[in-house]
């Protein structure tokens, strides 16, 4: 199950269904598409574009726009309102070019240890010419944490961190890694394993957008399980089509929100101070 969300970018989600139709087992792949708000395109062209997709797809209007994570889980729940949990659930941008037409069939030779909840693919960004998993080796600390609160805080101080942060990522290419555990990974693609996806269908994550990484990181860590991220299988991410259209004050003003959300759920209740390093 591939689970994605659409907002105002319908010829984007048309494409991805495409690719998604062009691997190889794609006979055993369902996708959900979860309408957080939609664009220029009329209902009915899109409807009859997905149509002619030979993919079993699921679309879903929750009425509003309910941000990424939790319109994925949206998404999740409604499906399994009438189909069977899939033992791995896929949760997605849709600017995603794949490798090759076996990623999927070879996500599924891999074996995997019982204590993998999350695993995120090899993520290769053409703008950076740079690999983008594992994300975060190591757990913020809570000093950083704060210091990227104070930051964001200050739309123009965010405008020139953001700034640099693209520079050094332009400069500073991070090569492929071999396959290893890691604190988060990449948001764009990950594969969620169903025990997980049990935990996570009852919760909502209270920011729209942005840090989704962290929070499933911290759930996957209070359980004692791992994120792991694989090298054999390797995807193309455009990257932002959605998000990096946003003004830097909206933009920093989420970013905030969602840092604050992590310390205030992860680094300053009881729990929370057990953890921190």
């Amino acid at each position: 199950l591939n689970i994605v969300t659409l907002f105002c970018n319908e010829i984007e989600v048309i494409e991805y269904a495409k690719k998604l139709s062009q691997q190889s087992i794609s006979a055993e792949i369902s996708l959900v598409i979860v309408v957080n708000k939609n664009g220029d395109m009329p209902e009915d062209n899109f409807n009859d574009n997905l149509r002619k997709i030979n993919l079993k797809i699921h679309l879903y209007k929750p009425g509003e726009n309910l941000g990424y994570l939790n319109g994925l889980i949206y998404g999740y729940n409604q499906f399994v309102m009438k189909h069977e949990p899939p033992k791995w659930i896929v949760m997605s941008n849709t600017d995603i070019t794949f490798s090759d037409n076996e990623f999927f069939k070879d996500f599924y030779m891999s074996k995997y240890n019982e204590n993998i909840w999350l695993i995120g693919p090899s993520i290769y960004s053409p703008e950076n010419k740079s690999y983008d998993n594992p994300q975060y080796k190591k757990r913020h600390s809570l000093k950083s944490l704060e210091k990227r609160i104070y930051i964001f805080q200050r739309p123009m101080l965010a405008y020139y961190y953001l700034q640099i942060a693209n520079i050094k990522a332009k400069y500073k290419k991070r090569k492929k890694e071999d396959s290893q555990y890691s604190y988060s990974l990449h948001g764009c693609f990950f594969f969620i394993n169903n025990n997980f996806m049990e935990i996570l269908k009852g919760k909502k994550y209270g920011p729209l957008m942005y840090s989704e990484e962290a929070y499933l990181a911290e759930l996957v860590r209070l359980n004692n399980k791992k994120c792991y991220y694989n090298s054999q299988i390797e995807l193309i991410h455009m990257g932002s089509t959605v998000t990096g259209k946003l003004e830097i004050h909206k933009r920093s003003q989420y970013i905030k929100e969602s840092l604050e959300f992590i310390k205030k759920e992860f680094y300053t209740s009881e729990i929370g101070d057990e953890y921190v390093e």
